[in-house]
């Protein structure tokens, strides 16, 4: 039930909700990289002549994706649809990000950006990761921890370049570490065609647009929300840990 029929956060709690800011930070990684708006410089041939054998092409009239690769989905079509699903599933990887290894992230991140991008891509979200699992670590309940896409918007498009809006809603609760909480955000990706695939060149991201709760919404404390959701299985399969 409502935190209206129970004991106020502990202190704990309410102080390192602040814990969310650092998760919602790492969800974003995939952008940091670059440190400004502009993405970053275009491989060299080399570089790309080093990458892995590419990927098998995608069936016609297949957005993606058709593989997964290193836990992250992969395999996206050379066009605009394409561009929008590799998008929408780049903006949302830090829903996966939580539950892997260092070792596990690094290899998720060079599936997924460009060789540029990659290293200093995987040193941000391994940094930002390992701070909020040891905090996130000392919860007593379960770990809610959800990254969902609500809709997007093509920005530019030209063949192997793309830019994709996603607004993306983030949701965290862990017993006695963070209250329950959720944040809207603008996630902006940018996207190179390398290596027959879609992978992440830049990213910028912005507060909202966010709602309002209901008017008769109250907010819960991370025991009773956990409780009440006891027996639901997450959308994407994955366990609540």
């Amino acid at each position: 039930m409502p935190s209206t029929t129970s004991p106020m956060p502990k202190r704990s709690t309410v102080i390192v909700a602040s814990l969310a800011t650092v998760m919602l930070v790492a969800g974003v990684a995939v952008t940091r990289f670059t440190g400004n708006d502009s993405r970053s410089d275009r491989p060299t041939d080399h570089q790309v002549a080093a990458e892995p054998t590419p990927r098998p092409p995608v069936a016609e009239g297949t957005p993606g994706p058709t593989l997964e690769r290193a836990g992250l989905d992969v395999g996206f079509s050379d066009d605009e649809a394409g561009a929008v699903a590799a998008a929408v599933s780049y903006s949302t990887a830090a829903q996966r990000w939580l539950y892997f290894t260092d070792d596990e992230i690094r290899a998720a991140v060079d599936e997924i950006a460009t060789p540029v991008a990659a290293p200093r891509m995987a040193d941000d979200i391994v940094l930002e990761v390992s701070m909020a699992r040891d905090q996130l670590g000392e919860s007593s309940g379960r770990v809610w921890w959800l990254v969902r896409p609500l809709a997007w918007n093509v920005e530019t498009f030209d063949g192997d370049q793309a830019r994709v809006a996603v607004w993306v809603v983030t949701i965290l609760s862990a017993a006695e570490v963070a209250a329950p909480q959720s944040e809207f955000l603008t996630v902006t990706v940018d996207l190179a065609w390398l290596d027959g695939d879609w992978r992440v060149d830049g990213v910028r991201d912005h507060l909202g647009p966010t709602p309002m709760t209901g008017p008769q919404d109250q907010p819960w404390d991370a025991v009773p929300f956990d409780e009440t959701l006891a027996g639901f299985t997450r959308l994407d399969g994955e366990p609540v840990q």
